[in-house]
């Protein structure tokens, strides 16, 4: 009787090719999500939140506050020095009308930013690099939210009311010569001068990474390109 081929798998019907065992190939689905699992940077969402960038409503924001800061900065060096004998006039109500505006939009702004939370570091940036750009911005929302208050606080120690644009007139908050509010005055204008130097350390890094390491920091906060 002559002998019959062996199937390659044990039981197999007669006939049947032979194959050595192996194991299933992967579906095109799960390879996807093995290499979703594997730890590929690029496939978190913290890393793909921050290669999209901001969105248009961030980037008004920014932009807005960076031209309201800067009008405010040129009134605050024409305007006079606050004194006890100051007399009210025009660049001292502007001066006093921004800086409730840019309350306003920096608090806009904040709860912006916690409801659209976007990475400030790209992802091949150094820890350093991020450990200051993280100590950078908390400081000018720090000094952008806490420092009108400081300038209205000396406002009412100063006697001086605080007209919005003309509208309405805030409420004093301190006693005409509060020792406090005159002190408060005295960290609000030491403020300015941080957050002038935190402006330029911003900008400068802003174009370091955009001259010289040719990566999206800059170019995510750019009008163009809105996501």
């Amino acid at each position: 009787m002559p002998a019959r081929p062996l199937s390659g798998a044990r039981g197999a019907p007669p006939g049947a090719p032979g194959k050595s065992p192996r194991f299933p190939e992967a579906s095109p689905g799960a390879a996807s999500a093995s290499s979703g699992a594997s730890g590929n940077p690029r496939d978190s969402p913290r890393i793909s939140l921050a290669l999209q960038g901001y969105g248009r409503t961030a980037k008004l924001l920014h932009w807005l506050i960076v031209l309201l800061v800067l009008i405010q900065f040129v009134i605050a060096i024409l305007m006079p020095d606050i004194g006890p004998d100051t007399v009210p006039g025009t660049l001292i109500d502007l001066h006093f009308s921004f800086g409730v505006l840019i309350f306003v939009v920096m608090a806009g702004r904040f709860v912006h930013r916690l409801l659209h939370p976007v990475p400030l570091d790209l992802p091949d940036s150094p820890g350093w690099e991020r450990r200051v750009a993280s100590a950078t911005h908390r400081t000018f929302y720090f000094i952008l939210l806490v420092g009108p208050f400081l300038g209205w606080a000396s406002a009412s120690a100063h006697k001086l009311p605080v007209e919005v644009f003309g509208f309405f007139t805030l409420p004093g908050i301190a006693a005409p010569r509060a020792p406090w509010a005159l002190t408060a005055g005295d960290i609000h204008a030491l403020m300015m001068w941080i957050l002038l130097a935190l402006i330029a350390l911003h900008v400068g890094a802003a174009l370091y990474h955009y001259l010289f390491r040719h990566d999206d920091v800059l170019r995510r906060m750019l009008p163009r390109g809105d996501s």
